[in-house]
């Protein structure tokens, strides 16, 4: 199922309207709203925080926001006409969200966002074509064959995203299947 995503100038039940504490995660354009982003509720007379629906987008350690998540004084997190779509979740779901560096706010911080690449792997059976969960992988950098991730794999099969700045990197996976003895030496 789909649903639209908290942007940017989004508004609420209670009448505030609710800016993005973040700049450079959006979708053509339209910044995303995350858990902890907040406004002054003019009904409420007090500073309120949108609360974590889900974990199935998330954007620099913090879940997306989505219409109709609630904030700490009751307030609901209303559509705004120019929207963002995501799938909601579910095991067969996967997000495909476009992050940028955008010039909001550029008058008043200085714009130091650097080029940001980030992968994603989703660990499968070759034969039974099932996903992988808690499997022990290591992403490697193929240029210095330094250990750049190490963990296992969530219940949907995938690993953490790994973020690698300034320059594209090339990344070598390796699964290691602990379920099984190893041959003696």
């Amino acid at each position: 199922m789909s649903k639209d995503f908290g942007i940017h100038g989004s508004t609420t039940s209670h009448g505030g309207t609710v800016l993005s504490t973040q700049s450079r995660s959006s979708q053509m354009g339209n910044l995303f709203l995350r858990a902890g982003d907040g406004f002054a509720c003019p009904k409420c007379k007090t500073w309120s925080t949108l609360i974590k629906s889900n974990d199935h987008v998330i954007f620099d350690g913090k879940a997306v926001a989505y219409v109709g998540d609630k904030f700490t004084c009751g307030a609901t997190l209303m559509p705004k006409q120019v929207h963002v779509v995501g799938t909601s979740g579910g095991a067969s779901s996967t997000s495909s969200i476009s992050t940028k560096t955008t010039p909001l706010m550029s008058n008043l911080v200085e714009d130091t966002a650097k080029e940001i690449h980030k992968i994603q792997f989703k660990i499968i059976d070759e034969d039974s074509q099932e996903l992988l969960s808690d499997m022990l992988y290591e992403l490697y950098s193929k240029e210095s064959g330094e250990l750049l991730v190490q963990g296992y794999t969530d219940e949907h099969g995938m690993t953490a995203i790994y973020e690698s700045e300034y320059q594209p990197e090339a990344i070598e996976l390796i699964t290691l299947d602990l379920s099984k003895t190893l041959d003696p030496l």
